[in-house]
């Protein structure tokens, strides 16, 4: 590829914690879809491009189709978010808009120059899995296969279940029982437990990962098929 994939990657990490951190300071609380859209967008690419990195560093990269799918949601969710914030800023509200406005129109302009970039990642990806098909080694294993970026995902799962498992808790703590309460209650039970099957399945990675060091053959992805 003319550009390096982890360049790409590093790109669209860095944009994407831009966008964490100025809408941090922007959000509206009086638009909260905009809000979790865009809190669950920023947090949840984060993770993703930062495993996608180590894949790429260790040489257990995304095959064709996880990278497709990522390069869809990330287009698809990064381009709806930025939009909304900017529409949201730039139409008629009955009451007054919270956070800052200069911020909020930085940020969902950011948040679409992510979308555009990773539509170009997207499709440099697929061009050169076409050009490179026959060149690429089979011995490459995806990234979801690859024991130790199954376990960072899943103790980044872990820890960010856990906090808001535990935050919730303690908000609701001195708020009198209503049913909004056993709501948020369940929620962060939820979550707590949410954040047991991560934690779980993250030392399970890292015990495939010691299993299989000594090994020169790593484990099949799902479905025992490579796409390259």
């Amino acid at each position: 590829m003319l550009i390096p994939t982890c360049l790409i990657k590093f790109m669209e990490l860095t944009l994407t914690i831009a966008c964490l951190t100025l809408h941090n300071y922007s959000y509206d609380l009086t638009d909260l879809p905009t809000f979790m859209l865009c809190s669950g967008t920023y947090v949840g690419f984060i993770i993703v491009l930062s495993g996608e990195i180590i894949g790429e560093m260790i040489f257990a990269p995304l095959d064709l189709v996880q990278d497709m799918y990522f390069g869809i949601l990330g287009v698809g969710l990064f381009l709806t978010s930025g939009s909304m914030v900017l529409s949201g800023r730039t139409r008629k509200s009955p009451c007054p808009r919270t956070g800052d406005h200069l911020g909020a129109m930085v940020c969902g302009s950011v948040s679409v120059a992510t979308g555009i970039i990773m539509f170009f990642d997207l499709s440099l990806a697929y061009l050169d899995s076409e050009e490179f098909d026959e060149e690429a080694p089979r011995e490459a294993v995806s990234a979801a296969a690859d024991p130790y970026v199954s376990s960072w995902w899943a103790a980044f799962g872990a820890v960010l279940f856990g906090a808001c498992g535990a935050l919730t808790l303690l908000s609701w703590k001195d708020v009198p029982p209503s049913d909004r309460y056993f709501y948020a209650h369940a929620c962060a039970v939820c979550a707590l437990a949410a954040s047991a099957v991560f934690c779980i399945d993250s030392l399970i990675s890292l015990c495939n990962a010691r299993k299989y060091s000594s090994d020169s053959e790593k484990p099949e992805p799902c479905g025992g098929r490579m796409y390259q």
